[in-house]
């Protein structure tokens, strides 16, 4: 499975494509498997798959905080362009009153 994020912590909208390792990430972190996707993703699910994501993908030429809260913290706007799981529906939400 694969989502395509774009995000924006302040320097304009950025894309990145989750990999295994961030999946697996997830998996570790929030003690689910990604099977449980298709029926319960959340905010945080979405911002940790972009933040584990761009950690690694540099050609988004942001800088990404180290820790996840500071990104959560950054977060302008987050959505869901793209998912080979075909249940994740395509949402954008903006995070700033």
């Amino acid at each position: 499975m694969k989502l395509t994020i774009r995000f924006d912590i302040g320097y304009g909208p950025a894309t990145i494509t989750t990999t295994l390792a961030t999946l697996v990430a997830w998996e570790r972190k929030f003690k689910m498997k990604t099977s449980d996707l298709a029926d319960n993703f959340g905010m945080e699910d979405m911002a940790f798959m972009a933040w584990h994501s761009a950690k690694t993908q540099t050609e988004h030429g942001q800088a990404i905080p180290v820790e996840f809260e500071s990104f959560i913290n950054k977060l302008v706007e987050i959505e869901i362009v793209n998912s080979d799981a075909g249940k994740v529906i395509p949402t954008e939400v903006s995070v700033t009153p």
